[in-house]
């Protein structure tokens, strides 16, 4: 008996010295299974943020692959900033609560790669991804909770990191040439034929052999391009951009720029909203003090003085001077009061289409100077005309800190049709798309920071076309004349600019529309003032909405399926 007590004795010490043994490694396995835990939720995010990403950037349905199916850097293999794919990635991740999954910071790695064909002949095709590869990578690091309980500090691993990684894949690779959307095609228009600035764009293009002039005065004249903004006798700002097709040099081209000068300059970046507008409800007097007391160091620059007779009386392209002594100019020249009108009125922006453009003999063109048909690799027969109107954005030429230009009010008047067909039906004109996605904040981004003034498009004849404005009010005046294309906005307005509520009908056959909702349609393009309203994409962009939308030619940019 005595030998039996003495073994339960010992079992139960040797079971009270193991005790805190037992509890330690059921604590580090529960602090490894947490792990696993917490890996298997990072994977499951790092794999909904990858899908996210490279569906953002190729509007295509994604799938996951694994790293071995990812092909490496090459000739047809090249890497691309992965900004956008990052905004969608975000979404997704911005749901963990500690805030550590966010691109760009330091538990978030991610790639865009793309593929292409250099042999493609369009500059355009040539650069455009057939598929996007995109990975995300998350980090993050774990503790070993339990295990602190019970042991010292230094006998705990200092750093256990768990990482996982996802890719991700999408693209056109099966059907490279259907799909693509307006925004897509519109931004490789302005990669590919304008620059950030006037200078880049001059410094990037071949002035023709036999030309007399310098390649300031060439480039001046294939754009159209201001000595800079006009201060009228009648109290106005303006800076106005005649087109006429018939008899310009730029009439054989594949892309037009509507060059606006900066209007002013600072000796530092302004941040957020800012714009010589915070000024609009002083006085002069109160004017010049803020703007002084900012210590910004903010000049006017680039202007032109009219006279009543529209004669220019003084111009100074290039001089600057600041707001207060160039306001006491215009009192000696207009008197007191049309100078302060002047100098508080914000600068229309005035494009007027004089004469349409003829469509081009494309036989005779470079592959660089035609439009590139988006269903088929081939010369776009309708030939349509690409405008860029320019971004007020920042830049640092001429070595006096930041140059810019105030935020527009932007008019583009359409004064002769472009309609008018052959014997052969065949149009003799060229449709025109008008490209503009606003001012350009401090972060060279567009639709947030510095907010777009109104885009007015009045028909003073039929016309065929697209505006895209994505991040601006549109106003349109139709003045019963009839409209062929389509028209993208922020948000369509009415003349005192109160938001019209647009038709939207997604799923709908277009084809088959019942009175009911075509009566729907003609009360909406009535308050547009259209007589008729024609959906076009003149094959060189497309919207991934409806296959025939018909009278469904105004959208909002969320409803287009569009961003910035």
């Amino acid at each position: 008996m005595g030998g039996k007590q003495a073994e339960k004795g010992t079992v139960i010490v040797f079971f009270a010295l193991m005790l805190p043994f037992l509890i330690l490694f059921a604590g580090m396995a529960i602090d490894i299974g947490r792990s696993y835990l917490h890996k298997s939720y990072m994977q499951n995010a790092a794999d909904m943020a990858a899908l996210a990403g490279v569906e953002t950037v190729s509007k295509k349905k994604a799938s996951l692959i694994t790293v071995t199916d990812v092909p490496a850097l090459g000739q047809l293999i090249t890497t691309e900033s992965s900004k956008k794919a990052d905004a969608g990635a975000d979404k997704f991740l911005q749901m963990d609560n500690n805030g550590k999954w966010q691109t760009g910071g330091t538990n978030v790695k991610t790639e865009l790669r793309k593929e292409i064909d250099p042999n493609k002949n369009s500059p355009l095709l040539r650069n455009r991804a057939l598929e996007y590869y995109y990975k995300v990578e998350l980090t993050d690091d774990m503790d070993f909770q339990f295990a602190r309980l019970f042991l010292p500090e230094a006998l705990i691993p200092a750093d256990w990191t768990v990482k996982v990684e996802a890719w991700a894949r999408g693209g056109n690779k099966d059907n490279p040439l259907a799909g693509v959307d307006l925004l897509t095609q519109m931004q490789e228009v302005e990669d590919a034929y304008t620059f950030s600035t006037f200078q880049e764009w001059e410094a990037n293009t071949k002035v023709p052999a036999g030309y007399n002039g310098n390649r300031r005065d060439y480039m001046k004249a294939i754009s159209f391009t201001n000595k800079g903004p006009a201060y009228n006798a009648d109290g106005t700002r303006s800076e106005i951009f005649d087109m006429d097709g018939t008899a310009s040099i730029n009439n054989n081209m594949r892309s037009l720029l509507i060059n606006y000068k900066p209007d002013f300059s600072s000796s530092s970046k302004l941040t957020g909203n800012w714009d010589l507008d915070v000024i609009d409800n002083m006085t002069p007097a109160q004017a010049r003090a803020y703007l002084y007391d900012l210590n910004l160091g903010i000049e006017l620059t680039n202007w032109r003085i009219i006279n009543a007779n529209g004669v220019a009386i003084e111009e100074n392209e290039g001089g600057y001077s600041l707001w207060g002594k160039f306001y006491d100019k215009l009192v000696t020249k207009f008197g007191e009061a049309t100078a302060t009108e002047i100098m508080f009125a914000r600068i229309k922006s005035i494009v007027n289409v004089l004469e349409p453009y003829a469509v081009r003999d494309l036989s005779t063109l470079p592959a660089s100077e035609i439009s590139y048909d988006v269903y088929t690799d081939e010369p776009n027969k309708l030939d349509p005309l690409f405008i860029r109107l320019e971004s007020e954005e920042y830049n640092t030429v001429g070595g006096r800190g930041w140059v810019t230009n105030t935020v527009r009010d932007i008019s583009i008047n359409i004064k002769a049709a472009n309609t008018e067909t052959d014997l052969d039906g065949d149009y003799k004109y060229r449709p025109m798309l008008f490209f503009y996605d606003g001012p350009v904040g401090e972060n060279n981004e567009r639709g947030v920071g510095r907010k777009s003034k109104t885009v007015n498009l009045t028909l003073d004849a039929d016309f065929r076309g697209i505006l895209f404005a994505p991040n601006s009010p549109v106003h349109v005046e139709g003045n019963g004349h009839k409209f062929q294309g389509i028209i993208i906005a922020e948000k369509f307005v009415d003349a005192a600019g109160n938001e019209i509520e647009t038709p939207n009908h997604t799923g709908i056959d277009y084809s088959r529309l019942n009175p009911a909702l075509a009566g729907e349609f003609q009360s909406f393009y009535a308050r547009l003032g259209f007589s008729d309203a024609q959906y076009d994409d003149f094959r060189a962009v497309r919207l991934n909405i409806y296959s025939t939308p018909l009278k469904d030619v105004a959208y909002t940019t969320d409803r287009a399926g569009i961003t910035i």
